[in-house]
C-alpha cells in the first residue's frame, strides 16, 4: 500500500530515537543516537503516534529523506510504506504505537519488496580497483547523477539518492558491486566510471533487485537517474 490512508499536508518531524543495543558495525560513540526525520502524509492524530512508536523502537534505526535504515538486520525501508502500513492499522496503532511499529518493521523487513532493500555488512573487504567502501559508494553516485542530494552508509552498503526532494532511490551496494565485477571481467581496460555508467542504467531500468524507491518512481524521476537529465525548475 503506497498511498497513505489518511492524506493531509505533509508534516516534517525531527526526533531522536534512543537505542538499546550496541551497533555491531562498530560506529563511533558520537553516532550512537538514532535520528529519524519523518515526512509522511499521516493525519494529525496518526503522525504523533507514529513518531512515538519510532522513538520507542528498541533497536538502532536512523531515517532521513523518506528512508528508514535498520541495523539489526541491515535494511532500507521506505518511511512512506511504513507510515501507510501504520495508518492501515487504524485505532489499534493509535492505542499501541510502539508495538505496532515493532511488528510492522519486522513484517516489512522480512522480505524484499517495493520500498524494502536488504543489505549486507560484509559486502566489500578491502578495495576494488583501488576503491574502498566509501569511494565505491561515491563512484556509484557520480555515475547516476552528480546533482542529486545523496547519502551513504558504507558500513552496511547503503546508498540513497534523492530526486526532486520528494522521492529517494535506495541501493544495495553489494549487488551493484557484483554487477561491477562481472563487467570488469569483460572489460579489463575500462575505467571504473565507464563500467558504472554501463552497469547503473541497466540496474535502474530493470528496477532491481538491489534497488527500490521510497515511492513509485515517475518517468521524470527515472529520466534524472538514467540520463542525468537536469531536473525542471
Amino acid at each position: 500500500m503506497w498511498i497513505a490512508v489518511v492524506a493531509l499536508a505533509a508534516v516534517v518531524v525531527g526526533a531522536v530515537v534512543w537505542w538499546f543495543r550496541r551497533d555491531p558495525a562498530g560506529r563511533a560513540a558520537g553516532d550512537a543516537g538514532n535520528r529519524v526525520e519523518a515526512d509522511t502524509d499521516l493525519g494529525i492524530e496518526a503522525e504523533p503516534a507514529f513518531m512515538e512508536g519510532l522513538r520507542a523502537y528498541p533497536l538502532r534505526v536512523s531515517g532521513t529523506r523518506g528512508v528508514l535504515t535498520t541495523y539489526e538486520p541491515p535494511r532500507l525501508i521506505s518511511l512512506y510504506l511504513l507510515a501507510d502500513a501504520f495508518a492501515a492499522r487504524g485505532n489499534a496503532a493509535l492505542h499501541d504505537p510502539q508495538g505496532t511499529v515493532v511488528a510492522l518493521i519486522a513484517q516489512l523487513a522480512a522480505v524484499e519488496r517495493p520500498g524494502v532493500v536488504h543489505l549486507r555488512e560484509d559486502w566489500l573487504d578491502g578495495e576494488v580497483d583501488g576503491m574502498d567502501r566509501a569511494r565505491f559508494a561515491e563512484a556509484v553516485r557520480e555515475a547516476v547523477s552528480g546533482e542529486c542530494a545523496w547519502s551513504a552508509d558504507p558500513a552496511v552498503g547503503a546508498l540513497q539518492i534523492t530526486v526532486r526532494e520528494a522521492n529517494t532511490m535506495m541501493l544495495d551496494l553489494a549487488r551493484v558491486l557484483e554487477l561491477y565485477r562481472e563487467a570488469r571481467e569483460k572489460q579489463p581496460e575500462a575505467t571504473a566510471g565507464e563500467l558504472l555508467r554501463e552497469v547503473m542504467p541497466r540496474l535502474i531500468a530493470a528496477g532491481g533487485p538491489g534497488l527500490t524507491w521510497t515511492k513509485p518512481p515517475t518517468q521524470g524521476d527515472l529520466r534524472v537517474v538514467l540520463g542525468g537529465t537536469p531536473e525542471p525548475a
